[in-house]
């Protein structure tokens, strides 16, 4: 989608990030920026994500809105 110019922001979970930094290298872009929240999603409660969302939710406007 950023080849469209449409931007993108990957979130990742902390047990994760050494993949997420292997992948922007095997694409190309090593200095790929992405965003990381904690860990378990799936068995959190609804409360606990959305405070995890308002933690994160700053770092992924940067990105979306970052200046070419």
């Amino acid at each position: 989608m950023e080849k469209q110019g449409i931007p993108t922001v990957v979130l990742s979970t902390e047990p994760f990030i050494s993949s997420s930094r292997a992948m922007a290298v095997a694409h190309g872009i090593p200095d790929y920026p992405f965003v990381t929240i904690s860990h378990p999603i799936a068995a959190t409660e609804k409360e606990v994500l959305h405070q995890w969302v308002d933690q994160i939710v700053g770092d992924v406007e940067d990105i979306l809105l970052r200046k070419s």
